[in-house]
Order: structure tokens, then C-alpha cells, then sequence
């Protein structure tokens, strides 16, 4: 192989590049939400859910188009598809973990009277 010659370079999916932003932006919200700050978690835990999800989404079809086209970005794509699955499932067992904690022993959680005994 001379050293004139160039490599052939393939065009890079655009949707793997949203994917890795959305996979950067999901791990950022998710790891924000565990910090002491009052309603971090309320805000940071679903929007962390809802960038997963995208970042998920936009990592299948890059890597469909990637096959498909012939692109590069493999890479970027898995690492959307596996950070936005990882929080995925992260969010998913949190929200599993407290509904059963208020069905199954919801004594444990202390609940304002109002909540209580409501007055209508």
C-alpha cells in the first residue's frame, strides 16, 4: 500500500451522532438526579427516562441505515443503544421499586393528613 493512497471513508449517520448526544445528555440527567438538591429527582429521573428512550431509538435506526447505506458510526449508535437501555431499565425498576412500596407496605411512608383523611 503506498503512502499516497487514501483510505476509502465511509459518510457518518447523522442519527448515531443524536444517539451518542442523547446517550451523554441521558447519563448527565440521570447522574444529576441523585444529588441532594431538592426535586432533582422529580425532574432529572423522567426526563432521563424520556432521552433514553430516544437515545435507544436513535441508535436502531442508525444502525439499520448504517447497514443499509453503508455508513459509518457503529460505534456512536451502540453506545446510544446501551446507555439509553441501561437507564432505561434503571428508571423502569425505580418506578416498579416505589409503586410496590406504596401498595404492598404503605405504612412505612409517612403521608400528610391531608393526603390521609381527605376532607371533601
Amino acid at each position: 500500500m503506498d503512502s499516497n493512497e487514501e483510505l476509502p471513508t465511509f459518510p457518518l449517520n447523522p442519527k448515531s451522532i443524536l444517539s451518542l448526544v442523547f446517550a451523554v445528555l441521558t447519563l448527565l440527567t440521570f447522574c444529576t438526579g441523585w444529588l441532594p438538591i431538592p426535586l432533582t429527582g422529580v425532574i432529572c429521573f423522567p426526563s432521563s427516562f424520556l432521552l433514553g428512550i430516544l437515545a435507544l431509538t436513535y441508535g436502531t435506526v442508525s444502525l439499520r441505515q448504517i447497514r443499509q447505506r453503508n455508513e459509518s458510526g457503529h460505534p456512536m449508535a451502540w453506545t446510544g443503544i446501551i446507555i439509553g437501555g441501561f437507564v432505561f431499565v434503571c428508571v423502569l425498576c425505580m418506578l416498579i421499586a416505589i409503586i410496590s412500596i406504596f401498595i404492598y407496605s404503605p405504612d412505612i411512608i409517612p403521608l400528610p393528613s391531608f393526603i390521609q383523611d381527605p376532607q371533601i
